[in-house]
């Protein structure tokens, strides 16, 4: 197991933080050495988890890009630890890279929460010592049992101060909305660890979740990619009107991979909606769009691309972007979206606080080590 000591400093100069990247295990076996004997059994005999994505075929080569995969190699790309050094790290100079394994759906889904709670500690040490502790460049956004809070505070007392864990992560797919009170330990413990929130989709509709929209599920991965904001305006409306923000005026929220085209829109209504009903809700004392731009974050990828390109311009003012994103590139999915992909006509200051400056604000133990410069 990786121990704080064994990480390494922060890079000396910070250009491009990339706050959505997707590791995983190469087999079940890299996780024995962290297991009970009973885990370990079980999870010889069974496997791990099965991915519960409805569609198998999503996109690109496998789910990710074909360039990813090595010549002559039949390994996962999220697995390859140096393909990710030379394709992500060091040919989109990135300086910081928040890890968020691609186990962690599947992981969460499980009815036995004991055994779930097993699994999950042991993919964050296998995570600190295969990923974190053999390059300066990672963080980790670090998987909990979010479906039983109690073990969910325990996975963060246990871990949340180590040096590279930067971030709480869950999945959108949950039977309860994130706003409700029995997550407020969660959420008292990022904010006593340093952590922000990250809110990644996946798992809605499987398990003992409900389905993924009000009519079932949908048939095709292009309407599930097209739905996904739906998931994120529900957590958020849970979160602004349950109060989280007045209860934990310190805490940070992360929404990874949900677009931010629909982020200006649901601004305008959530402020409209307090005006006119506000008395429901006394607790709630400030403008939605006050709480969103003090305490969410939206990650860029996948970038919203407009007709005519400019168009998008106007939506990242609308929604306050300068301030509210965050560049990520999901690699190494085949949707990737590489630096570049924030586009330069934004100008260098809006560029830099994007690329970089926002996440550094928004990760509370991101903020460079003594001598670090802000490039």
């Amino acid at each position: 197991m990786s121990s704080p000591e064994s990480v390494v400093a922060t890079p000396s100069r910070i250009r491009v933080v990339d706050a959505d990247v997707h590791h995983n295990v190469r087999a079940k076996e890299d996780l024995f050495p962290y297991l009970s004997r009973l885990e370990r059994d079980r999870l010889l005999e069974y496997g791990l988890p099965r991915n519960t994505g409805l569609h198998q075929a999503n996109g690109g080569w496998r789910g990710a890009r074909a360039d990813t995969f090595d010549a002559g190699e039949d390994v996962d790309p999220r697995s390859n630890f140096p393909m990710f050094q030379r394709k992500l790290l060091d040919d989109c100079g990135i300086d910081l890279a928040i890890l968020q394994v691609e186990l962690t759906p599947s992981l969460v889904a499980l009815a036995d929460v004991d055994y779930s709670a097993a699994l999950i500690r042991a993919i964050n040490d296998w995570s600190l010592e295969h990923w974190v502790a053999k390059d300066p460049r990672y963080r980790l956004s670090l998987t909990v049992p979010m479906h039983d809070p109690v073990l969910a505070v325990k996975e963060i007392e246990r871990l949340g101060d180590h040096p590279s864990v930067v971030a709480v992560y869950v999945v959108c797919g949950s039977t309860r909305l994130y706003g409700k009170r029995e997550f407020d330990p969660v959420y008292a413990a990022c904010v006593d660890h340093g952590l922000s929130l990250a809110v990644h989709f996946s798992n809605e509709g499987f398990g003992m979740n409900p389905p993924p929209t009000a009519a079932g599920f949908p048939s095709y991965y292009a309407e599930t990619y097209l739905i996904r904001p739906q998931f994120y305006q529900a957590h958020l409306s849970s979160f602004l009107f349950e109060g989280t923000f007045e209860k934990f005026p310190q805490l940070k929220v992360i929404f990874c991979e949900s677009g931010f085209g629909w982020v200006p829109a649901f601004r305008w209504r959530a402020d409209a909606a307090w005006k006119e009903l506000r008395l429901q809700t006394p607790w709630v004392k400030r403008l939605p769009s006050e709480y969103i731009d003090e305490h969410l974050r939206f990650t860029t990828q996948p970038f919203e691309e407009s007709e005519p390109p400019t168009a998008v311009d106007q939506v990242i003012a609308w929604m306050n972007g300068a301030r509210t994103l965050l560049y990520s590139s999901d690699f190494p999915h085949w949707d990737f979206d590489p630096p570049e992909a924030v586009p330069a006509r934004l100008g260098p200051q809006v560029r830099r606080q994007i690329l970089a400056d926002n996440a550094l604000l928004s990760y509370p133990k991101l903020v460079p080590l003594a001598g670090t410069v802000r490039a």
